[in-house]
């Protein structure tokens, strides 16, 4: 699930959504143990139902999806390291997610969505293209999984050697390389000569020339086809792996506009997705803590001006106006209350057990920001502005 899928669910009418958080073990031989550990969140969705005054023919009927669930095999043999589940009168959705969540039940007007957030920001997903001249591969991770994403159905060479057998290859000559394209080879355009696609490049001066050439324009083939898949992905940052030679000329063709400065170095034919994955870990945590420290530094720079603030009434009257840019949402922390629409004004109360009157405040800016568009950011304590939320502000 992407921000735009929990935004489109978030505009959603919905009277009562529960919201289930549960962690989960990948191994199919733990499926049974996914099932109970779900079984014991129904138990709790039913309780939770019950006193906030639900017929028991309205409870069966809202949580009958998610019990169907439990007789779902196939769905429990196929889990990651954690699940969420949003189910109301209409909708049931479900989300596998690369880490184990702190487990909870939540029944309310809205779905309880922080966590989910916290997954998608801190363990934001990039593409990672692994290409040689031998092979390409595409794949999407975060900070806990690596998955490789088909190619097959897309009109791509799979290699140096198979882009030279493209009949409508761009010819490298259009890549500013007038002299020196195939079409205009001084000499040996038989079979053995310089022109010959069927031929490795060896030599020098010339032919190393020629080489960079179809090089590059076996790899625009690549960047092209793949910007529609990418862009199926949501077009997120692509790290690339690969070798010196081949990593300069792929930027220097590339038109992805989210391709990411850093480079998985070495020849990744000889790596396996679980050591790209290692080997991309590193990158991926720079870029998140780049992203905190540049979140944290225009903070207190919009503070200054009157365009940021940590007070907790200002933030909700905000972010349900579409006024916050970025919330920044101290891990972990729930402050409860009302906020009243009609006077714009936030009462905290303390809550006592299940009571629909009561919203969690953080998880209320946190679904107002998101659903106008805003960036929702889970910090842990240690990289946390004062308080328990900050949020920048548009205007």
């Amino acid at each position: 699930m992407t921000r735009e899928d929990v935004r489109a669910f978030l505009n959603e009418d919905h009277s009562t959504v529960v919201s289930i958080y549960i962690s989960t073990e990948p191994k199919a031989y733990q499926s049974e143990r996914n099932s109970l550990r779900f079984r014991s969140a129904l138990v709790d969705t039913t309780k939770q139902l019950e006193k906030l005054g639900f017929r028991r023919p309205d409870i069966c009927s809202l949580v009958s999806p998610l019990r169907d669930l439990l007789d779902d095999e196939q769905f429990w043999l196929h889990q990651e390291h954690g699940l969420a589940l949003f189910c109301s009168d209409s909708t049931l959705e479900t989300v596998r997610l690369p880490f184990a969540p702190a487990e909870s039940v939540r029944v309310a007007d809205a779905p309880y969505v922080v966590p989910l957030l916290e997954g998608l920001e801190t363990g934001e997903r990039h593409a990672l293209l692994a290409v040689s001249r031998n092979a390409v591969r595409l794949f999407t991770c975060t900070r806990d999984a690596i998955e490789e994403i088909d190619t097959g159905d897309l009109r791509m060479p799979r290699s140096l050697s198979d882009s030279m057998r493209y009949d409508d290859l761009q010819k490298p000559e259009s890549l500013n390389h007038p002299t020196t394209g195939p079409g205009r080879a001084s000499s040996g355009t038989g079979p053995g000569g310089r022109g010959d696609r069927r031929h490795g490049f060896h030599g020098h001066g010339e032919s190393e020339v020629q080489e960079k050439i179809y090089v590059a324009a076996y790899l625009h083939q690549v960047d092209a086809a793949l910007h529609t898949r990418l862009h199926h992905l949501g077009s997120p940052p692509l790290i690339l792996a690969a070798v010196d030679y081949v990593s300069a000329i792929y930027r220097g063709v590339s038109k992805y506009r989210a391709l990411t400065t850093e480079t998985i170095e070495g020849n990744p034919d000889v790596m396996r997705a679980e050591e790209l994955h290692r080997r991309a870990g590193p990158i991926l945590e720079s870029r998140w803590r780049a992203k905190v420290a540049e979140a944290r530094s225009r903070f207190h720079e919009r503070a200054a001006h009157g365009l940021a603030t940590s007070k907790l009434p200002e933030i909700i009257d905000a972010a349900d106006a579409g006024r916050v840019d970025t919330l920044l949402v101290k891990k972990g922390a729930s402050i409860w209350g009302r906020f009243d629409l009609s006077s714009r004004e936030v009462t905290l109360a303390k809550p006592a057990g299940a009571n629909s009157e009561l919203n969690d405040l953080m998880d209320l800016a946190a679904r107002r920001t998101l659903a106008n568009h805003g960036t929702v950011l889970i910090l842990d304590p240690d990289t946390m502005i004062e308080g328990h939320a900050g949020a920048i502000l548009r205007f």
